[in-house]
C-alpha cells in the first residue's frame, strides 16, 4: 500500500471516529424548574423519548444537579420502540388506565388557568391535548382534561411525591378578605393590601354587580411552607408554575389568584384607584398585585 494510500485511510478512520462522537448522546445537567418535558422539549424530543432513553418513566421527578443523557435521534428512536415492546408486554400486569373529562375554553381561559383550577401541570394538560405548552386558546375550543387511575403501587407512588398541604396561617400584619372556597371563607393580605381590596371590591359589587375574591386557599397570602409545598408540586410535575420560595409576591400578602376573567377586567377599569395593578407574570391573566399605598 503506497504512502498516500496510507495516510487516506488513516484521514477516513479519523472522520468516521469523530463523526460517531458528534452523534453520540450529550450528558445534560437539570437546572432549577425543569422537567422531562421542558428538557425533551428543549431538544426537539418527547418526553417519552427522553424518559425511555434513560430508564425512566415519563412522569419521573427529575432534580436539579441529575444528569439525564440526550439522545441522538436514532438512538432515541431505538430507546423508544425497546420501551413500546417493554410496554406492551407489561401493561395488562400494571392495571393503569388514563381518561379524561371534555372543557370546553371559556373567554379569557388559558392552559396555565385551566391546569390550575384542575390541579395538574399546564405541561401535561398541553401534552395531552396535541399543543405546545404556550399555545394559545380560543373560546369554544375543546380540551381534554387528564386523569389518572392505576394500581395501588402507583398510587402509593404518587401520593408519598408530595406531603399534605401545609396548614393555613394569618400572620399578625395580615388582614381577612371574602374567599368563598377558602376554610372560614377567608384569605389574608397585608393589612393595607387587604383594607384597599375590600374598598375595591365593594365599589365593584356597586358599580358592575361583579363580586371580587381569590380562586381558593394559596391564592392570596401564602407562607414560605405553603409556596415549598406548590414550588415541589411544579418540579415534580404535579402542579402549575410555582416561584421560587422566598421570591413570591404572594408571601409578602400583596398578590390575588382571581377566580374569573370578569374580576380581572374589573380591576382593570377600577384598580389603580385602590393600588391594585397587573405588574407581574403577564401570561397569567389570574394574577393581579397590590403597589401601594
Amino acid at each position: 500500500m503506497s504512502a498516500f494510500r496510507k495516510v487516506f485511510c488513516v484521514a477516513v478512520l479519523a472522520i468516521a471516529v469523530f463523526a460517531a462522537r458528534a452523534r453520540a448522546a450529550v450528558p445534560h445537567t437539570v437546572m432549577p424548574g425543569e422537567t422531562l418535558w421542558s428538557i425533551a422539549t428543549a431538544n426537539n424530543f418527547t418526553t417519552q423519548t427522553i424518559a425511555a432513553y434513560n430508564g425512566l418513566s415519563e412522569d419521573s421527578q427529575v432534580y436539579v444537579g441529575e444528569t439525564i443523557q440526550i439522545p441522538t435521534e436514532a438512538e432515541g428512536a431505538t430507546a423508544l420502540a425497546s420501551a413500546g415492546s417493554s410496554t406492551t408486554s407489561t401493561s395488562s400486569s400494571t392495571g393503569s388506565t388514563i381518561s379524561g373529562i371534555s372543557h370546553t375554553v371559556q373567554t379569557g381561559e388559558s392552559l396555565s388557568s385551566i391546569a390550575a383550577a384542575n390541579g395538574i401541570s399546564p405541561y401535561t394538560l398541553a401534552a395531552d391535548n396535541g399543543l405546545s405548552s404556550d399555545a394559545l386558546l380560543t373560546t369554544g375550543q375543546q380540551l381534554t382534561i387528564p386523569t389518572t387511575s392505576g394500581t395501588s403501587t402507583s398510587t402509593s407512588t404518587a401520593s408519598s411525591t408530595t406531603s399534605a398541604p401545609p396548614p393555613e396561617e394569618h400572620p399578625s400584619w395580615t388582614s381577612p378578605i371574602y374567599c368563598p372556597s377558602c376554610p372560614n371563607g377567608e384569605a389574608y393580605l397585608s393589612s393595607n393590601a387587604a383594607y384597599n381590596w375590600n374598598a375595591m371590591r365593594q365599589t365593584s359589587l356597586d358599580t358592575y354587580g361583579i363580586d371580587l375574591y381569590p380562586a381558593g386557599p394559596f391564592s392570596a397570602y401564602r407562607s414560605y411552607a405553603q409556596q415549598l409545598y406548590l414550588y415541589n408540586l411544579y418540579l415534580s410535575g404535579q402542579g402549575s408554575l410555582a416561584a421560587v420560595p422566598g421570591s413570591s409576591s404572594h408571601e409578602y400578602g400583596s398578590a390575588v389568584d382571581l377566580a374569573d376573567p370578569s374580576m380581572r377586567t374589573v380591576i382593570d377599569e377600577i384598580g389603580a384607584t385602590y393600588g391594585w395593578a397587573k405588574t407581574e407574570a403577564s401570561d397569567e391573566w389570574w394574577h393581579v398585585n397590590y403597589v401601594g399605598p
